[in-house]
């Protein structure tokens, strides 16, 4: 004996107890009179139950019954959340992300970004870890993470690790500063000065402390720190100057404790996105990509571009 309960029977059942009469439920179902009865007598049979009282054209629920439809609602809600969900999931308004990203993404400009996407995808579950570029790479490349944003030399990109935006460096003084009305900066001018320094593990303070070099610009250089958002806040508290990333420098463009100003000498800052190079990409993974590169296009102003990617 097939005991198999379909959502068929299901449904049926649920027409009939809101319905009443057979004609009416199958109304409702949009299916003929003798196809209700059969699912009807059908689920009955299989439940082991006797569920309606037949008078007089009407059917009457028995006490079975009743208590068999609070379930039976449960039931039907659950695949109503299902059919919703799956609608959702179509039209890209649920999903998940796992993102891992560097610190001069991951600290303003890319919590923002995703306030913004979650407006179009409400349902979307997203998670954002920040980690440096290194282990940026290795969480996504070990299938941890769906994607990665780092900063990363154009001869390591690949078809897994795609170039963003190259942009140029900008200088951050506080105000008040005597550079302050400057529309550039170049080493030049900042000989002498009391400098915030990257960390010297980061590609980024070879490049800068080279260009001072060549130029024969000597500065202070007593504090140093591994991310962009921490010389800005030292550059506050009175620290020095420093050259950050123009992506954290856009980001807190309103600030009135401090100035940005594009420096003159060119300290390519590749901002850099890796997907992972073995799994099959969600489906809001193609939309949040496309986005974040919207996003980086409006932020960032063209004078500081050097190259945008693909």
């Amino acid at each position: 004996m097939n005991n198999r309960i379909t959502l068929r029977h299901l449904e049926a059942f649920r027409a009939v107890m809101l319905n009443k009469t057979v004609t009416s439920a199958a109304t409702a179902m949009h299916v003929s009179q003798p196809v209700v009865t059969r699912l009807v007598a059908d689920f009955e049979q299989r439940t082991g139950i006797p569920l309606f009282e037949r008078q007089r054209g009407r059917l009457y629920p028995t006490p079975e019954a009743r208590l068999l439809y609070e379930e039976v609602k449960i039931s039907l809600a659950g695949v109503a959340r299902i059919t919703d969900a799956a609608a959702e999931i179509r039209t890209l308004q649920r999903g998940s992300l796992r993102i891992a990203a560097a610190p001069s993404l991951a600290l303003d400009f890319l919590p923002a970004v995703i306030g913004r996407f979650l407006k179009h995808h409400p349902h979307a579950r997203i998670q954002l870890l920040l980690l440096s570029s290194p282990n940026v790479m290795e969480r996504v490349r070990d299938g941890q993470s769906d994607i990665g944003f780092v900063i990363l030399s154009l001869h390591l990109q690949s078809s897994h690790c795609q170039l963003l935006m190259s942009t140029r460096m900008v200088c951050v003084v506080p105000k008040g500063h005597r550079l302050q009305g400057r529309s550039s900066i170049a080493p030049e001018d900042l000989h002498g000065e009391r400098f915030v320094s990257y960390s010297h593990i980061l590609d980024t303070r070879s490049m800068v402390d080279t260009i001072f070099a060549t130029r024969g610009v000597h500065r202070t250089l007593d504090v140093e720190t591994q991310n962009s958002y921490a010389m800005l806040r030292l550059v506050e508290a009175g620290a020095g100057v420093a050259i950050i990333d123009a992506l954290t420098a856009a980001s807190h463009q309103h600030e009135d404790t401090v100035c940005f100003i594009p420096f003159e000498a060119s300290v390519p800052m590749n901002f850099s996105l890796m997907t992972a190079p073995d799994q099959t990409p969600g489906a809001l993974q193609r939309p949040f990509i496309e986005f974040v590169r919207q996003e980086m296009d409006r932020h960032i102003p063209p004078e500081l571009v050097i190259t945008q990617g693909n």
